[in-house]
């Protein structure tokens, strides 16, 4: 009775789930969905292998859609994100459904994501490909200059790979606050402590340090976390840096002379400033370049005190800076006197006989230019005074050089050069660069120095600022009757930003 009974109940709920099923009538709308599909050989297991600021990535994918052809119907866009958590970074690169992006990205690896939203349903389709970049900062020259918003830009003349490639506006993704006019880049000419191998790039807003290997702002960038007391730092601009061989470094930074040790726990912060004399705090204004041995292992650095118009020094022992600058004395016989109380020009350095240093003075309508020796067993020697005589637009000069090898100062006003040899007292224009705008000249000292080489930089004004400067090299000739130049083959380089400062970036 008990199993009639379930069998009952069985077959009457089997006739309501019938007749619910037979009442429904269809009352469910269906809409088919827009499936997005995107095609190209990038997108998968592929890992693109390119060089960053060389190489353009161009990927052109092609679209196919269900339902929904409308082109206005879809937004698009295009993000690498960087793969390395020391580096990192997300940079969206276009927003276009083709992609034509120059390369100027930090070396990584990115996973690089087209992003297709259907603008009607809200709908996101996501592809991806793998992007392996690389740089060519290993070796070259470093050229700090103004782009064409008048603000600092870096570029490179790259001697990395097989052939000098340029690389353009290395820093243009790189978000500073303060990032105004360039005014000198400095590169560690050799690496003897981990904490000392930063590139300093300088402007009118205040100094960055970048890593060598990527050329990136390091963590704390500004200069003035070099500082040991931050609340003491000023702007930070900095406008000339030396290193003493594998003593220490010296730098002027808003006007004043500061030192870091290349050792010990403390290295590469500064102090206070050094242009003062022991005992007496009262800061006196320098001339805008350091005296210092390229040659020997001289360790002194000399300067001029504008103040009071004489020549101070300031030496370390066992390469801890002294901290405070000193007066030479003079003696009876001596080619000329460390205080001739003369407006300051300029000084150069270079390796003419033992290593040679000229400080040019003026007085009035006549300059005067001195030589002297900084020697590690003789100290500052002086070497001669001679005045300047039959110069030609010298009180107009806006960039000194001089010869490695030969009795030669080259200077430059405006688009035309100049040398003038200090041992005959002879002076020759060498070249005038119709068209152009002479934005730097540089003697080489620290790179190839067993030959004598400068580089001169030009700018064409009809350009714009970004592109329109370039450099090339020349070789000094010695010749015995007249100051020879020649411009070497394969040395050119165009299509840079407006030079203002170069260094050379070792390996």
């Amino acid at each position: 009775m008990r199993m009639i009974y379930k069998i009952f109940l069985i077959g009457l709920l089997g006739i309501f789930l019938f007749e619910s099923c037979y009442d429904d009538k269809g009352n469910y709308s269906y809409r088919a969905i827009n499936e997005i599909t995107v095609k190209h050989d990038f997108f998968g297991d592929t890992v693109l292998r390119m060089y960053s600021f060389v190489d353009t990535l161009r990927v052109f994918p092609e679209i196919s859609t269900t339902v929904n052809h409308d082109p206005d119907n879809y937004e698009y866009e295009w993000v690498a994100v960087g793969g390395d958590p020391t580096i990192g970074g997300q940079y969206t690169l276009g927003k276009e459904k083709d992609l034509v992006y120059p390369i100027t990205l930090p070396s990584q690896s990115y996973s690089v994501y087209f992003k297709i939203q259907d603008k009607s349903t809200g709908l996101t389709t996501i592809s991806s490909l793998s992007l392996q970049l690389s740089t060519l900062f290993s070796r070259g020259w470093l050229v700090l200059g103004e782009g064409d918003d008048g603000r600092t830009q870096l570029d490179m003349v790259s001697t990395g790979g097989e052939d000098t490639t340029l690389l353009k506006n290395i820093l243009q993704e790189v978000d500073l606050q303060e990032w105004g006019k360039p005014t000198c880049i400095f590169v560690p000419p050799y690496r003897p402590a981990a904490a000392l191998n930063y590139i300093h790039v300088g402007t009118d807003k205040g100094t960055y340090r970048l890593s060598t290997s990527t050329l990136l702002p390091i963590e704390g960038a500004h200069l003035k976390w070099s500082f040991y007391d931050v609340s003491a730092a000023g702007e930070c601009v900095m406008t000339e840096a030396v290193q003493i061989m594998g003593y220490y470094r010296a730098a002027l930074v808003d006007g004043n002379l500061y030192y870091t040790e290349l050792g010990g726990q403390q290295a590469c912060f500064f102090g206070s400033p050094s242009n003062h004399y022991k005992g007496n705090y009262d800061l006196f204004p320098v001339g805008d370049k350091i005296g210092y041995s390229v040659k020997e292992r001289g360790y002194a650095t000399v300067l001029y005190n504008k103040r009071d118009g004489r020549f101070v020094y300031q030496e370390s022992g066992y390469g801890t800076p002294v901290g405070y600058c000193a007066d030479m004395s003079d003696r009876v016989g001596d080619p000329f006197s460390w205080k001739p109380e003369y407006e300051y020009v300029t000084t150069l350095n270079c390796h003419k006989g033992s290593g040679s240093t000229y400080t040019i003075l003026r007085d009035g309508s006549d300059f005067y230019l001195y030589s002297y020796r900084i020697s590690y067993s003789f100290g500052i020697i002086k070497q001669l005074m001679v005045k300047m005589d039959n110069v030609i637009d010298l009180d107009k000069a806006e960039f000194f050089g001089t010869s490695n090898m030969l009795s030669v100062i080259y200077y430059t006003m405006g688009n035309k050069l100049y040398g003038y040899d200090f041992a005959r007292r002879k002076c020759e224009l060498l070249k005038t660069f119709d068209g152009y705008e002479i934005t730097l000249f540089l003697s080489d000292i620290l790179v190839e120095t067993s030959k004598d080489y400068f580089y001169i930089a030009l700018y064409n004004p009809a350009k714009p600022a970004s592109t329109g400067g370039e450099i090339r090299k020349y070789a000094i000739v010695d010749d015995v009757d007249d100051i020879v130049i020649k411009e070497e083959k394969g040395s050119k380089w165009e299509g840079l930003c407006k030079v203002k400062s170069i260094a050379y970036k070792p390996r």
